[in-house]
């Protein structure tokens, strides 16, 4: 069996379904326009990060140029300062011998060191190296030992930083000779003093971002232009605090997993004295791949971009020019929001007229037709005005054509049937006006001979039997005519259903049978159960009751008892008359009009037919079956006629 869909589910789930396509495709078109704003973020300050970075490289090819100029005038003052010590001797002054080095120098300085054979500066003209300790790192101690060895004759050092004040920026080159006394390391540092070109190009660029320079080797240290003093010893809490820092942000900014920085970040200062190139080799791990590298964090409003040069001065030194600028997100932030704001109105404008779309074929095209098949199912006529769908109005004109040609026959077929009805049922009056003639001989005749004998046995006890029997033959007498008018007027008047307390309506009943059973030898034994409701007629309803004691009166073995049961159970109540006799054998036909199966017993044939017709009137279901000797007659109200309020009858 195919799935049949009704037609408005179906509509709401093709609109639902384009809903859902329209709210992707908004979403993917909010996310490309979103991940282009942020290229183009990314790519406008990449670039200036590259050119911030190019200014200073530029710096430092001015800074090497001046020093290559004046390379072959250092090594003529470092042997200089040979002849120097050489002539002094023991009274070598080392600021003298710096004086000395520094007349008729325009551009820049010499400083001059004394070094021991226990690689400690023993004297110097630059007061603040006096007592540094060379002693510790390995490489310039294995220097040092090599001119003290006289296996190498001069050393010139590559450009290093020195010392930032707040008045000098000193770049310095040093070069080594071993002494005439082979005392000493000779050691002279031509410095220049690059802090102005520094501070211009910083000032010119600072307002473009936060930018950290650093210049990196063994070691970190970061140029800062407004603090008093850097020390050479970078490794020092100070110097590797800034260091350390650097690293952390490395690592969550990127969020590069390395495992080198991991292992920096969590040293301490006192951790760090031998593994200075663990430093170096960490920063080279970082930018191997490529010297720009830039973390985008929208969360925290700022867009860091880290950019490295090759060695500064001599790519085999590996000096390198870190430089860390820092933007604010704040109008890629907005123009985001802006276009979310937009991607909203546009989905909130589309679902909007897929509403009034949807709305539109409901109203107009979906429930005028579905209207048109439930009037064709029930069969009624469509009475739908103002179809605007010229298909669906011919459909709708021509169903009410067809609906009423097809009711023209059916009235006059009705009428036919009626008429042939009216024939049956004048045929059945006149029989039924025969059978109540005799049904009523015997109790008229019974009253007659009982009245007789009243009279002549007035005064004797035993008249109480006879006086029983006419009230009995009363009775009945008065149940049948009872039936008898619901018959005569069932087609004419119109019995309403009320609220009746169907439990006290049965025990009514049962005491109306009294003496009748008494008169019969057949005792009614009953189990009602209190309070149990229903909505019926209470005329019907006695038709019910009393056509089934009736029969039980009629039909049932004498000294035997009648048990009638009134039990509620699931929402239903169900009355149960018993009575012993000979088994019904046709249960079918016992409750068609006209119908005894005991021929012998005259009646009409009309009371379990009338029960028939009022269960069906109130949907009581009805039922006939035979146990342990007994017929019993089963009758369930159900659910729905149940009711909660008391009607006294």
């Amino acid at each position: 069996m195919k799935l049949k869909i009704k037609l408005n589910f179906y509509i709401a789930s093709f609109f639902l379904l384009v809903i859902m396509v329209v709210v992707i495709g908004d979403a993917i078109k909010f996310q490309n326009y979103r991940n282009t704003l942020i290229q183009n973020y990314s790519n406008k300050y990449i670039h200036v990060t590259q050119q911030i970075r190019e200014d200073y490289r530029l710096l430092f090819d001015r800074l090497q140029y001046e020093f290559n100029q004046h390379e072959s005038e250092n090594i003529s003052k470092l042997n200089q300062l040979y002849k120097i010590y050489k002539r002094d001797g023991t009274h070598f002054n080392v600021d003298k011998a710096a004086e000395e080095l520094n007349k008729g120098v325009h551009f820049g300085s010499y400083q001059v060191f004394l070094i021991n054979k226990d690689y400690i500066i023993e004297d110097a003209s630059y007061k603040t190296d006096i007592g540094l300790d060379f002693g510790n790192m390995m490489e310039i101690r294995v220097l040092m030992n090599s001119i003290f060895t006289k296996k190498t004759a001069i050393d010139i050092s590559p450009i290093i930083i020195d010392l930032i004040t707040p008045s000098s920026m000193w770049f310095k080159r040093y070069l080594l000779k071993l002494s005439s006394d082979e005392k000493y390391v000779l050691q002279i540092a031509f410095a220049l003093d690059f802090l102005r070109e520094f501070k211009e190009n910083h000032d010119l660029i600072k307002n473009v971002g936060l930018i950290e320079l650093y210049l990196g080797n063994d070691s970190l240290q970061k140029l800062e232009f407004d603090k008093t003093n850097y020390s050479k010893k970078f490794l020092q809490q100070a110097g590797w605090e800034a260091t350390k820092n650097l690293l952390f942000q490395l690592y969550n900014d990127l969020s590069i997993k390395n495992k080198r920085l991991d292992a920096l970040i969590k040293l301490d200062i006192n951790d760090l004295r031998n593994i200075e190139s663990h430093i170096h080799e960490a920063i080279d791990e970082v930018f191997s791949n490529d010297n720009l590298l830039s973390a985008l964090n929208l969360s925290q409003h700022h867009f860091a971009i880290y950019a490295i040069t090759d060695g500064l001065f001599n790519k085999s030194t590996g000096t390198k020019l870190l430089v860390k600028t820092t933007y604010p997100t704040e109008s890629l932030e907005s123009d985001i929001q802006k276009t979310l704001i937009q991607a909203v109105t546009q989905f909130l404008f589309i679902l909007s007229i897929l509403v009034v779309i949807y709305l539109f074929i409901i109203r107009k095209l979906s429930n005028p037709l579905l209207k048109i098949i439930d009037n064709i199912k029930n069969n009624q006529y469509s009475d739908i005005s103002n179809i605007k769908i010229e298909e669906m109005a011919v459909l709708n004109e021509s169903y009410n054509d067809l609906h009423n040609r097809l009711n023209k026959e059916i009235e006059r077929n009705r009428l036919n049937k009626e008429i042939e009805r009216s024939a049956n049922i004048l045929k059945d009056k006149n029989q039924f006006i025969a059978d109540t003639v005799h049904q009523l001989r015997t109790p008229l005749t019974n009253i007659m001979m009982n009245g007789e004998m009243i009279k002549q046995f007035q005064t004797d006890k035993s008249l109480s039997s006879y006086i029983d029997r006419i009230d009995s033959s009363i009775n009945m007498l008065s149940n049948f005519y009872e039936d008898l008018a619901y018959v005569a007027s069932a087609d004419t008047i119109e019995y309403s259903p009320i609220n009746i307390n169907l439990s006290d309506f049965l025990k009514k009943r049962i005491e109306f049978f009294s003496t009748i059973s008494k008169v019969s030898h057949k005792e009614i034994q009953a189990t009602i159960e209190e309070d149990i409701f229903t909505h019926i007629n209470h005329i019907e309803l006695e038709r019910i009751i009393d056509n089934n004691i009736s029969n039980g009166m009629k039909y049932a073995i004498k000294n035997k008892p009648i048990t009638i049961s009134l039990l509620q159970s699931n929402d239903v109540a169900i009355l149960a008359i018993k009575t012993y006799g000979s088994q019904i054998k046709d249960k079918n036909k016992i409750f068609e009009k006209n119908f005894r199966e005991d021929e012998a017993k005259r009646g009409l044939g009309l009371g379990l037919n009338m029960v028939k017709n009022i269960c069906e009137k109130y949907h009581i279901s009805y039922n006939v079956a035979y146990e342990d000797g007994q017929n019993i007659f089963t009758y369930v109200f159900q659910s729905s006629m149940l009711n909660v309020h008391v009607h006294r009858v």
